[in-house]
């Protein structure tokens, strides 16, 4: 194993990137949805423009934390693996859905979209951000971790294929499950993340320069893309994508910048921040709208201290009651024999 695949620092700060990223989309929508936010080109183009990458880097963490947990010697066995994301994946995603719809529910008109019930929404049509583990764990299900170059070439192949028909939209007219179009446009990104780990390449100085090349390149491109009114062409969008990604992932993993507070923080929290920004920052919005506060203001530095501050010290106090931690971690306390 070279070192800079055994290093995952560099992953854990990916993820913060991507969960901040995340948590900046969904406030600025909250805040337009809202009519609380004026209109800014810059902040629509960044909206925009970040929507093409930002959960596409989880996935591509996933599937690049799947093959090397295999390639440290972790045993992998399908039942006993597939069970143990059911419950890892599954008791977030069920506690903190079922906490949005209620809010939903209860706050009436103050809420910027309806629910269509909680069954439905558990089971048909997840919610931001929730959809994401709804849509990994699917992925965990189908696909094996392969770790020939072969093998995971062909998958790779497969899964461009799939999106390919997505972005074209040849099968716009047949009503698919949200699992199976989930799995369709986002597996190139998991099994993209699979490919760089099985496909080992030594930290370079060179590395480094083509990860700052490529985001240049991206951000000259989604300037254009945005500019010209293209943020609808699913084909360009996906190329920007892959360029956001390829280059992000590239330069973390080459690069040797030291962890400060702040990414400490929120590779900490990574987790609590994802599964309870929006309950939080709803919340604060729902009690000041109510309060008949509708300055900027007001709203965004009150939402934004909520959406990282509020779930950093609710994961705090679950994890002193330990028995509350259960519905972050589950597998921490939820022991799963690899025997069964």
């Amino acid at each position: 194993m070279n070192k800079t695949i055994s290093r995952l620092d560099y992953i854990d700060k990916i993820k913060a990137l991507a969960c901040v990223l995340v948590v900046l989309g969904h406030f600025i929508m909250s805040m337009d949805a809202s009519n609380i936010l004026p209109y800014n080109s810059f902040t629509e183009w960044f909206k925009e423009t970040i929507y093409t990458f930002h959960v596409q880097l989880f996935f591509l963490c996933s599937g690049l934390l799947y093959v090397f947990s295999i390639k440290q010697g972790n045993h992998y066995k399908y039942g006993p693996f597939v069970f143990k994301k059911l419950i890892a994946l599954g008791i977030p995603y069920l506690t903190f859905t079922t906490i949005t719809v209620l809010m939903k529910m209860l706050a009436g008109d103050s809420v910027n979209t309806k629910t269509g019930g909680l069954l439905y929404t558990l089971f048909i049509e997840p919610t931001a951000p929730y959809w994401y583990l709804y849509v990994l764990f699917f992925l965990f299900l189908i696909i094996p971790p392969f770790q020939s170059k072969k093998a995971v070439s062909i998958v790779l192949g497969v899964s461009l294929i799939l999106k390919i028909i997505m972005i074209t939209g040849l099968l716009s007219e047949m009503e698919l499950p949200y699992f199976v179009t989930g799995i369709m446009n986002y597996s190139i990104w998991f099994v993209l993340g699979m490919t760089l780990v099985t496909f080992e390449y030594k930290a370079d100085k060179k590395f480094l320069i083509c990860g700052a090349a490529g985001l240049i390149v991206f951000l000259a491109l989604s300037a254009v893309w945005y500019h010209f009114s293209l943020t609808d062409n699913k084909a360009f969008a996906f190329i920007l994508g892959v360029i956001a990604v390829l280059s992000i992932s590239t330069l973390f993993s080459n690069s040797n910048i030291k962890t400060d507070i702040v990414t400490k923080f929120l590779i900490k929290y990574n987790l609590p921040i994802y599964l309870m920004h929006t309950i939080f920052a709803a919340g604060v919005r729902i009690v000041l709208v109510k309060l008949g506060i509708t300055a900027w203001y007001i709203h965004i530095p009150a939402g934004l201290i909520a959406t990282f501050i509020g779930p950093a010290i609710a994961a705090f106090i679950m994890e002193k009651t330990r028995f509350l931690e259960i519905f972050l971690y589950p597998t921490k306390l939820i022991k799963i024999s690899r025997s069964k």
